[in-house]
């Protein structure tokens, strides 16, 4: 090092001080229901599922053109998964969110959970889903809707995903990378657009319930 030349003050890479601060003055059941919850639904994330047990019907979604939604903002995406989030738990599914647009659902029936998709798959498409935007406006979701498979385990029920998407994809309903069948128009607000949250009563990690 040159003399006479301080070395540079040495910055985190990363981190979220705050938050980091904030872990550490949790007890340990904070802590366990936090690496329990998703931090974007606030559903049960996948380690909640697994931890749960087997399950009779288990079910796989992910939703439609995530990455296309993705393209108006991350903050668009997450609101359509929070939204999606809430349907599944107002259909009365036990539902969990695995990692980025894919939920898993169990129950003691294929048939129950058959049913209680196609509940929230139909209350998410009539769902307008209003994100605000920097500007004062927001952005209007509606249409939004996915896929499933459901089956005796989580093999299953991928496979039958996949051929759901399959499916849907020869009858023209979805397409890699375009959002077809959701519209998203602008609106001009006069107040802050209240953004979609979660019913938390699906999540029995949650000191709300």
């Amino acid at each position: 090092m040159a003399k006479g030349k301080a070395n540079p003050p040495v910055r985190e890479r990363r981190v979220d001080v705050g938050k980091r601060r904030r872990v550490a003055e949790m007890s340990p059941e904070e802590l366990r229901r936090e690496l329990l919850t998703s931090e974007v639904t606030r559903l049960p994330n996948r380690r909640a599922f697994d931890e749960a047990g087997a399950a009779a019907a288990v079910a796989m979604s992910d939703v439609d053109g995530l990455n296309a939604l993705n393209k108006y903002g991350y903050e668009v995406g997450n609101a359509v998964l929070k939204a999606k989030a809430n349907v599944l738990s107002e259909a009365g599914l036990e539902a969990y969110h695995d990692k980025g647009d894919e939920f898993l659902c169990r129950s003691h029936t294929t048939k129950e959970l058959l049913a209680g998709l196609e509940r929230a798959r139909a209350m998410l498409r009539d769902r307008t889903i209003l994100v605000a935007q920097p500007d004062g406006s927001a952005l209007s979701v509606r249409g939004a809707d996915f896929s499933y498979g459901v089956g005796n385990d989580i093999e299953a029920a991928e496979s039958n995903l996949r051929n759901h998407k399959a499916e849907r994809e020869r009858r023209g309903e979805i397409a890699r990378g375009e959002l077809r069948g959701i519209t998203i128009r602008t609106k001009k607000q006069t107040a802050t657009p209240v953004a979609p949250t979660v019913d938390y009563f699906r999540n029995p990690f949650d000191p709300q319930i």
